[in-house]
């Protein structure tokens, strides 16, 4: 899902299985630098500790966006990625 305003995208990605799942490429509307701006897994919250602290956007263009990253999903989990502070 993209939520997009003037100034900011955020991508919110959920996996609602409980099994983590490494490798899931989604689509990002520019080549950042992305952030992980909240995960619902993050151990400050109860859960697991699977967070995506290095986000890697590509040229690879992926669900109808131009460039993509590879994630970890939270198993049961939220990540919410958005532009990394100071690239707006």
């Amino acid at each position: 899902v993209l939520f997009r305003s003037d100034d900011e995208t955020v991508v919110c990605v959920a996996n609602l299985t409980p099994v983590p799942r490494p490798g899931y490429r989604v689509g990002l509307a520019d080549d950042g630098p992305w952030t992980e701006l909240l995960s619902t897994d993050d151990g400050r919250f109860g859960g697991s500790g699977v967070l995506n602290p290095d986000l890697v956007p590509e040229p690879t263009p992926w669900q109808g966006r131009p460039y993509s990253a590879v994630l970890t999903l939270p198993p049961l989990g939220v990540c919410f990625l958005g532009k990394a502070p100071g690239s707006r």
